[in-house]
C-alpha cells in the first residue's frame, strides 16, 4: 500500500473515532448557572442560584455535590446519584433533572431546598473580556 493511501486512511479512521467520541465531550443541556429568578441571577450572593459545572458538579449556596451516575431518563431528563457536602455535613441524594418545555430547570427530589422541587430560570453570565 502506498504511503499516501495509508495516510488517508489513518485520516479517515480518526475522524470516525474522534465523531464517536465527541458527545462525551460535549456540555450537556443542564450545564450552566441557574436561578429562581431572573432578579436572583443578578445577585452573585443569592442563596437562590446554582451552577452544574462539568457535566457532574452541582453547586448551591452552601452545598457541593458530585454525580458517582447519571442515567438518561428520557430525551432532556436524567436521574442522578450525588454525594454531597453542605454546612458540615456529607450526604447523597439521587434527584430527577429535567429541562422543561419552557427551557427551565427542574430538580425533583433534589439535595437543597425545603420542597421536593424546584424550578430554575437560566442565568446569561457575561463572559470576561
Amino acid at each position: 500500500m502506498r504511503a499516501a493511501t495509508r495516510f488517508a486512511m489513518g485520516l479517515g479512521m480518526s475522524a470516525v473515532l474522534a465523531g464517536q467520541c465527541a458527545p462525551a465531550w460535549a456540555a450537556q443541556a443542564y450545564e450552566g448557572f441557574w436561578a429562581s429568578s431572573k432578579k436572583d441571577c443578578r445577585d452573585q450572593d443569592s442563596a437562590n442560584r446554582m451552577s452544574i459545572e462539568g457535566g457532574n458538579r452541582l453547586y448551591w449556596y452552601e452545598t457541593r455535590c458530585r454525580a458517582g451516575e447519571i442515567i438518561a431518563d428520557g430525551k432532556l431528563s436524567w436521574k442522578m446519584k450525588l454525594a454531597c457536602e453542605g454546612e458540615g455535613e456529607k450526604f447523597r441524594s439521587s434527584p430527577r433533572v429535567s429541562i422543561a418545555a419552557d427551557g427551565k430547570l427542574v430538580i425533583d427530589n433534589g439535595p437543597v431546598g425545603e420542597a421536593k422541587r424546584q424550578i430554575y430560570v437560566r442565568c446569561e453570565i457575561a463572559k470576561p473580556r
